[in-house]
Formats: structure tokens, C-alpha cells, sequence
């Protein structure tokens, strides 16, 4: 598809939409107006591509004329009534659309916040109590008041971990003690990471909610970050004597003998995935390794230095550092944090913003007659008796039945918590039908698209197709073999007689379309663009 696309607007990329209204016209194809403004924005825009194009004015004019009749003619050929090509549209306006439903500002804000967040690890421990995404308002309520109780015990000065170990329902507190030791951002979901980062050292939070359920937290420390690290590294599965005696010889030979390490791990390291690679493991920072391997491998100083050998749950390892990554700058790492926030759950933010705006924008009504019939009737026994209007945005009617096929397919805690978000939902959905006529931006440039499409399929099907044909091909070959291919075999130069016979088709179809529609040029709109100063 990335090949056909190129194709398409190899020369009027940045063709435009323009209003009929106070436009120059430049010519007319079957009497429809074409207009000065929109040639004039592309042949400007292809000036800056290939300065030639100045001085072949008429040249290009005459290009920009074949392009808006094929695009006509794919229009009488009806190829825009087509399945494929309205799937393929449609998919676009989906992929094009998404930009529109950012908040900018908000994701601006979203990216500086997590940059500056970036230079700082956090250790904190906290107390987890399970909630269920869509618990009731009774169980909620239950999670609430107990982190309040163990928070309340925290304060008057209990053992934080002592208390996390009674009232946290994480699997791995009688371990930890709650403690997830320290992280930077974007390592955990947004809600604990932005507790984390609001709370000061020795403070403990009150109850929020994650997608795991409520917690508190105390912040144990904060500090600098250390950036990232590149290391490779031998190990010895489990931690028995006799690994502990291999581990041993292995740190011998490197410091004594001066064996090379790379070498060594590719011989005898029994952590697969790396020993293939000379030892060597993915970039990482912190929070991303077990501690203790992360904490030796940043306790190395210097580039090729080597570690005593360590333990770590998985066995033995002695680590050599490669190399130390600071922090890099904003500048290099906002596109990587844009991409990472879009897929984090902090986007939902982005999101909320976006709905937010087209909730002021739009006049949306709910009739209370029909949401109140949810309540009095059964609508899963009784469907046929909900056919009320229930919602109206900027005068769009949507019916009962459309929300009940939503309560069908979407999990809810009741009726009015589902209709909030069958409002968001329709609102969206109306901001995408109506996108074309209050966004000239997006219109532009789906309809640049929209007349790409319908070039390539017209030339699919009426020169491409054709072009394959066989005999035809042949036959083009020997009648201009003399002229054009000297005493050249066929099969040798099938390509570019392939290339030949297909520009000769699109001049012939081109002739053609120019005897089936009457274009008329404006001669003095011409002069007068002749005439500006590019």
C-alpha cells in the first residue's frame, strides 16, 4: 500500500479543497470550475521540490488538467460506489482522524512532565487492597476505609511494613514488605507513578485507585537518576557450591589470565538468550533488572570494568560494563515519550480532554422520558417497547435501541454509568461524521487522498491491467522494436518495454478523455499566474 500511495501523489501531493466562493477560475472541465488558488498551492509547494518546475509552467498546467480528468472520469465510472475503495477510504479517514482526537496541549504538558520525571527515581512501599473494575459502591467503600485504617496506624507510628504485611492483599508482601524498591517514569501504571511523584519522603498518600484496585503508598526515598546501562554478563544457574566455585574460576581467569569476557560468556554462561550475544543484555535503567543485578551493575565505574561475582535469585553472575547513558536531552527523547505516553494509560487523560471540549461544543440533550423508562422496564424481556428518542447532539436523533445494543455488548455497574459513556461515545461519533465540514485542515487533505485513490484505481484498471496483457505486449514490442530496442530480445528487456507500453496506454486513455470532455481554459486567469513572483 506505501508503494501505491507514493504513486499516486508523486505530483500533486498537497492537492487541496477549496470553497467555490470569491475563487479565480482557471478552467472548466464539462463547464465544473476548477480554481486558480488550488493549482497555484501545489505548483508552489512542487517548486520547492524541483526548482524546473518554474520555468515548465505550462508543462505542469497541462499535468494538473490530466490529473482532474482522470479523477472526473473515475467519478462517471462510478469507481467511488465500489466495496474496495470505500473500505480502503474508510480505513484512512479512521487512521487520519486519530491526530484530531489529541489534546496537543495536554500531551505537550504529559511529555515535559514524564521528561522531568525521568531525572528522578523514587522508592516507595505501599499496602494493596483487590477491586474489581466494576465493584460495587459497598465494596469500594470497604477497600477505602481499610487503607484508611492502616494509613491512620502508619501516622501514629507503626512499622509501615509491619502493617503491610497485615493488611495488604499484594501476593508478594510477606517478601518485600511492600517495598517495589525504585522506579522512574513510565515503569508503572500512571496513577501510582503520579501518587509517587506527589508525595514527599516519608509521607504517606491517601487511598487512589489503580486498574489493580486502591492502595496507599510512603515514600521511602528520592533521588537522581542514574540513566541507563549497558552491561554483558556470565551466570551459573541456582546458587550451589559447586556454581559458586565455577563463578570463582571464572573471575580468576578474567582478572589474572586476561581472558576476554565476550568469549567466555559465548563458552560458558548459562543465561542462553545472552551468551549467543558474548554475554551482552538489552540496555536497561532503573527498576527495569532484578536490584541486585541493577545495583552492581551501576555500581561499576568505569567501561570495562568488572564485578566481583553476585547472587540473584537465578544463580551466579559477574557483569562488565559496557557503557553508562545518561539522561539524554528533551529535544532527542520527546518524539520516544510521545509514542510511549500515546500507548500509556495517561493517553486516557489526552482523551478525557478531547471529549470534554466536544461536550461544551455540542448541544447535547437526554430525554429523561426515555432514560426513565430503563428504570421502570425490563429492556432485555421487553425490546420492542423502547423506541423513544434518548439522545439528540446538535440535533442528531439517537434512539432507545441503539443504546440498548450497547448494553449488550459493553459491561456496566447501572444504567446511568453506561449512559455516560454511550454519550462519549456518540459525541465521538458525531465529531467524526461532521469532521469534513467544520475542519478545512482534514478536509484538505482527505480529499487529496480521496482523488489519489480514485487515480489509482482508474489507472489499475484501464493502463496496469492491460499492460500484463501477453499478446498485446508482444505485439508493441515488434512494432516499435526498429525505433526503440535496436536488435534487443524481448525477454531481455521486458521491464522497460513493460514501462514504454504502459506510458503509451496512459497517453492514448489521456487523448481520450480530452475528446470525451470539453475543458476550457481561462487564457487571461493563465497570464495573470504567469505573471506572480514565485
Amino acid at each position: 500500500m506505501k508503494f501505491k500511495y507514493l504513486l499516486i501523489i508523486v505530483f500533486f501531493i498537497g492537492v487541496k479543497s477549496f470553497s467555490q466562493e470569491n475563487k479565480n477560475i482557471l478552467f472548466t472541465i464539462n463547464n465544473e470550475p476548477y480554481y486558480s488558488e488550488e493549482f497555484l498551492t501545489i505548483y508552489k509547494k512542487n517548486l520547492q521540490i524541483n526548482t524546473t518546475t518554474k520555468t515548465n509552467f505550462d508543462g505542469y498546467l497541462k499535468l494538473f488538467i490530466n490529473y482532474k480528468l482522470k479523477v472526473k472520469e473515475a467519478r462517471f465510472l462510478r469507481i467511488d460506489t465500489l466495496p474496495k475503495f470505500k473500505k480502503e477510504l474508510k480505513q484512512y479517514k479512521e487512521n487520519l482522524i486519530k491526530p484530531y482526537l489529541k489534546d496537543n496541549v495536554v500531551t505537550e504538558n504529559l511529555v515535559k512532565e514524564a521528561y522531568e520525571r525521568l531525572k528522578k527515581e523514587v522508592n516507595v512501599s505501599h499496602i494493596l487492597v483487590f477491586l474489581e473494575p466494576n465493584a460495587s459502591p459497598k465494596d469500594t467503600l470497604k477497600a477505602y476505609n481499610k487503607l484508611i485504617k492502616a494509613r491512620n496506624l502508619v501516622i501514629e507510628g507503626a512499622d509501615f511494613t509491619t502493617i503491610a504485611k497485615k493488611y495488604s492483599e499484594d501476593t508478594t508482601v510477606d517478601k518485600d514488605g511492600g517495598n517495589v524498591g525504585y522506579f522512574t517514569a513510565l515503569q508503572m501504571v500512571y496513577p501510582f507513578e503520579d501518587v509517587a511523584y506527589s508525595t514527599k519522603i516519608g509521607e504517606v498518600s491517601m487511598p487512589f485507585k489503580t486498574k489493580f484496585g486502591y492502595h496507599i503508598l510512603k515514600v521511602n526515598d528520592i533521588k537522581e537518576t542514574k540513566g541507563e546501562v549497558e552491561v554483558a554478563h556470565i551466570m551459573f544457574k541456582n546458587d550451589s557450591l559447586t556454581n559458586k566455585k565455577k563463578i570463582d574460576s571464572v573471575y580468576n581467569l578474567l582478572i589474572d589470565k586476561n581472558v576476554n569476557f565476550f568469549d567466555l560468556a559465548t563458552k560458558v554462561s548459562e543465561d542462553k538468550a545472552s551468551a549467543s550475544k558474548g554475554g551482552r543484555v538489552r540496555k536497561f535503567g532503573t527498576g527495569q533488572m532484578l536490584p541486585e543485578f541493577s545495583k552492581n551493575a551501576f555500581s561499576i565505574n568505569n567501561e570495562n570494568e568488572i564485578s566481583k561475582p553476585f547472587i540473584t535469585q537465578f544463580g551466579w553472575h559477574i557483569i562488565k560494563l559496557i557503557k553508562k547513558h545518561p539522561v539524554e536531552s528533551f529535544e532527542k527523547l520527546k518524539a520516544k515519550l510521545t509514542n510511549e505516553i500515546n500507548k500509556d494509560t495517561r493517553s486516557n487523560l489526552i482523551g478525557e480532554s478531547v471529549i470534554n471540549k466536544l461536550f461544551k461544543q455540542y448541544n447535547v440533550i437526554v430525554s429523561k422520558e426515555a432514560l426513565q423508562q430503563f428504570n421502570v422496564e425490563n429492556w432485555k424481556t421487553n425490546p420492542e417497547n423502547f423506541n423513544k428518542k434518548l439522545l439528540l447532539i446538535n440535533g442528531k436523533e439517537i434512539f432507545q435501541d441503539k443504546f440498548i445494543n450497547y448494553l449488550k455488548s459493553a459491561k456496566y455497574k447501572n444504567i446511568i454509568s453506561a449512559l455516560e459513556r454511550f454519550k462519549e461515545e456518540e459525541v465521538i461519533t458525531y465529531f467524526k461524521e461532521h469532521i469534513e465540514s467544520t475542519n478545512s485542515e482534514f478536509a484538505n487533505m482527505y480529499n487529496e487522498f480521496k482523488e489519489g485513490l480514485l487515480l489509482f484505481d482508474l489507472l489499475e484498471t484501464q493502463i496496469w491491467e492491460k499492460a500484463k496483457d501477453s499478446a498485446r505486449l508482444s505485439n508493441y514490442f515488434n512494432t516499435n522494436k526498429a525505433l526503440k530496442y535496436n536488435t534487443k530480445t524481448f525477454k531481455n528487456i521486458k521491464g522497460s518495454v513493460i514501462s514504454d507500453y504502459q506510458n503509451y496506454l496512459e497517453e492514448v486513455f489521456t487523448s481520450k478523455l480530452h475528446e470525451k470532455y470539453e475543458v476550457i481554459i481561462n487564457n487571461s486567469e493563465k497570464k495573470s499566474l504567469k505573471k506572480i513572483k514565485l
